[in-house]
C-alpha cells in the first residue's frame, strides 16, 4: 500500500498544489480586481471632489451674489421709501397748490366781476364824459358867438360913440340921474 498511499499522497499533494495554485490565482485576480476598483473608486472620488470644489466655488460665488443683490435691494427698498416720502410730499404741496389755486380762481372770478362792473361804470363814465364835452362844446361855441357878438357889439357901441360923440358911460350916468 505504500504505492498507494504514495499515489494518494501525490494526488492530495497535487490537489492542494492545485487547490493553492487556483486559490493564489484567485487571490492575484481579486487583488488585480480590487486595484481597479480601487483605482475606479479612486478616479471617482476625485472627481466627487472636484465637483465639490466646484460646486463650494459657486455657492460661494452665489453667497457673493445674494449678498450683493440683498445690498442693491436694500439701496432700491431705500430709494423706493425715499421716493414714495417725497411723493407723498409733492401730494400735499399739490393738494394744497390746488386749494390755493381754487382760492385764487375764486379771487380771479370776483376780480373778473369787478372788472365788468368797473368796465360797465367806465362805459357811463365814458358817456357822461362825452355828453360833458360836447355840452361843453356847445357851451365854448355859445360863449365865443356870445363874445363875438358881444366884441361886435363893442365894436358898433364905440362906432356909435365916435360918430354921436357920447359915451355909454355918461349915457348911463346920465340916465340914472334922471
Amino acid at each position: 500500500m505504500n504505492k498507494d498511499s504514495g499515489r494518494i499522497v501525490l494526488i492530495s499533494l497535487s490537489v492542494a498544489c492545485f487547490i493553492l495554485l487556483y486559490s493564489t490565482v484567485a487571490f492575484y485576480v481579486m487583488e488585480e480586481s480590487e486595484k481597479g476598483k480601487k483605482i475606479i473608486v479612486q478616479k471617482k472620488l476625485n472627481e466627487v471632489t472636484s465637483e465639490n470644489h466646484e460646486l463650494s466655488s459657486k455657492l460661494k460665488e452665489a453667497d457673493a451674489l445674494t449678498v450683493e443683490l440683498k445690498t442693491r435691494l436694500k439701496a432700491q427698498e431705500d430709494t423706493i421709501a425715499e421716493m414714495t416720502q417725497r411723493l407723498d410730499d409733492e401730494r400735499r404741496a399739490n393738494t394744497a397748490n390746488m386749494f390755493k389755486l381754487k382760492s385764487r380762481q375764486s379771487e380771479v372770478r370776483a376780480m373778473k366781476a369787478k372788472l365788468e362792473s368797473e368796465k360797465t361804470l367806465k362805459g357811463e363814465i365814458v358817456k357822461k364824459l362825452a355828453k360833458a364835452n360836447e355840452e361843453y362844446q356847445n357851451i365854448k361855441s355859445q360863449l365865443e358867438n356870445d363874445v363875438k357878438t358881444k366884441e361886435e357889439t363893442d365894436k358898433k357901441a364905440r362906432e356909435t360913440i365916435e360918430k354921436e360923440g357920447v359915451s355909454l358911460g355918461t349915457v348911463v350916468v346920465d340916465q340914472k340921474s334922471q
